[in-house]
Parts: C-alpha cells; structure tokens; sequence
C-alpha cells in the first residue's frame, strides 16, 4: 500500500513538473510568435509616373525585418490593360492610372485564413502616360526649343534619357525631346505641335526612370517661334530627390529667352 502511495505522489509530481514545463514551453511559444509578428510593410514606391513600356520591380520593407512572411499582389482593377504584372514586376502597358495593393501574411497560410489584425497592406498609384508621334496634318502649327536638359546638375546626352522630357497640351503629349548633335555641340530638339496658331497652354514633363516621378515645368503660351539657340539654349533643369519620408523632387528650372 506504502508503494502504491508513493508511484501516485511520483506521478503527480511528474504531471506538474510536465504541466510547468508545458506551460513555459506554451508562453515562450507566443513570446516568439508575437516576437515576429508583421507589425508594418511598406513598398518602394508610394506613387509611380511611368510611360509606356517603362517597367518597375517593387521592393518590400518589412518590420521587424526577421518576419516570415508571403505576399499577395492585385491591382484595383483586374481587368485592367495599363499595366501586366508578374510578381514583383510591373510593366506599363497603355495610357491610364491603376492602384497597386501588398499584402503581407504570416508564412504558410492564405490570407483568407489569417486573423485581418495579422495582415498588413501597402499600395502604390500608377500613372502612365503614352507617346503617340504627332500628326502635321491634323496639327499644322509648330514650336521649337532648342534646349539642353540637366538633372542633379548633369547634363543630359543620353538620346533614351532624353526622350523622358515630353511637351503636353490639354492632357495628351504634343512633343518629345530628341537629341541631336551640331558641331560637335549636344541639344535637344522639342517640335510640339498645334491647331492654332497661338494660344495654347504647353506644360513640359520630365519622367524620372530612377524614381519614377514625374517633374511637371512652369507653363508656355504656344506662339509658333523658336526658342532657344545652340549657343544659348533654353534650360530644363532637374534637382536630385531628396529622402523625406517618401521620395520628393523639388522644382526645377525652365527659363525661356
């Protein structure tokens, strides 16, 4: 009897030594998932100004960095034809703007099945915008700069790069930078064309492929002259982003003689 009592104070020892152990297992489990708990994300991007044909692959920050997480990507519209995107990478399609949406999810489980405190989102705004050559037909007027184009105090002669700095007039591009040597001298050449001969408003845009932002210049009066010469061309000029927060450009420069 004596040893029958003493296997049954054993056995209770041991099942709360087991239940102790259990329970300090259990806590040091949830410690360690809450340890790693995806408590913000964010994408590279929080808008992006592309043209057509440009691409963008998005990065992700995470914290804490040591989450293990999966990714969910969609587009506010999945029908879409602006942009296609394979995984990380987005490619501008045609004309138009669309929303990119990330959502981050504990590893190895579908958003569908994970508590929504768990998942955390992000989502960048596409806008892209389309080259279309103009028409001398249907726009019989035309102005020309001769210009140079500097950004981060650089000059621009790289003809691709060049390219990126269009002329719009009433939301649709009416010219675009070319680049053209004389004399061993590199300008560039902007034709933008019109219906009228005098009037309208002519914003010039640069679209920045390093950032993807677009940097928008001052207004012009279309009047059908030429401005700017070899010697003295009309200056675009484009600071370097600065990191506040969220990329930033500031005003550039656009002086017409």
């Amino acid at each position: 009897m004596k040893k029958l009592k003493y296997l049954f104070l054993c056995a209770v020892m041991l099942m709360m030594t087991s239940c102790a152990e259990m329970f300090e297992t259990i806590v040091q489990f949830i410690e360690e998932l809450e340890s790693v708990s995806i408590t913000d994300v964010r994408l590279s991007h929080r808008q992006a100004d592309m043209l057509v044909g440009d691409s963008l692959i998005f990065s992700v920050t995470l914290s804490p960095d040591t989450a293990e997480v999966s990714y969910k990507w969609t587009l506010s519209d999945p029908e879409t034809e602006v942009v296609r995107m394979i995984g990380k990478r987005l490619y501008a399609s045609q004309k138009g703007q669309v929303t990119v949406y990330v959502e981050a999810f504990p590893t190895g489980m579908g958003s569908a099945d994970v508590h929504p405190d768990s998942i955390k989102s992000d989502s960048c705004i596409i806008n892209v915008i389309e080259y279309n050559e103009v028409s001398s037909r249907e726009f019989p007027y035309e102005m020309i700069f001769i210009a140079n184009l500097e950004v981060a105090d650089t000059l621009v002669t790289d003809s691709v790069q060049a390219s990126r700095l269009v002329a719009i007039v009433d939301g649709e591009v009416r010219g675009r930078a070319v680049m053209r040597t004389a004399y061993g001298i590199p300008y560039l050449e902007i034709r933008i064309g019109s219906k009228t001969m005098y009037g309208e408003q002519i914003t010039f845009e640069y679209y920045d492929h390093s950032h993807y932002l677009r940097h928008e210049f001052p207004a012009v009066t279309f009047d059908g002259e030429t401005h700017g010469t070899l010697s003295d061309p009309v200056i675009f000029r484009v600071n370097e982003p600065e990191m506040v927060g969220e990329w930033r450009i500031e005003d550039g420069e656009l002086r017409v003689k």
